[in-house]
């Protein structure tokens, strides 16, 4: 990540979704791109290790939690689309 770039973490992530951690973080970087309903993020892991300052296998790790609570939907090999909360 870039010393110009930044994630916004929105309280609704930890209050409603009970994110914390890897999770938390990689759940707002994916919705940072995704935020309009439209868009999907088409980052690669390794975009989101940089991100996260940790390994692929984490990264890989956080992605399929995420997923197994339907918060982010895996759409094809390297898109994923957010599911928003409101939307569950």
């Amino acid at each position: 990540m870039k010393d110009e770039n930044y994630i916004h973490i929105q309280g609704w992530m930890i209050n409603k979704l009970n994110l914390s951690g890897n999770d938390l973080i990689c759940y707002a970087i994916i919705y940072g791109f995704s935020q309009d309903e439209q868009s999907k993020f088409n980052g690669s892991t390794g975009y989101l290790s940089k991100c996260m300052n940790c390994s692929k296998p984490t990264v890989f790790k956080s992605l399929k939690s995420l997923i197994a609570k339907n918060y982010l939907v895996k759409t094809d090999i390297f898109n994923l689309l957010i599911i928003h909360p409101w939307m569950c």
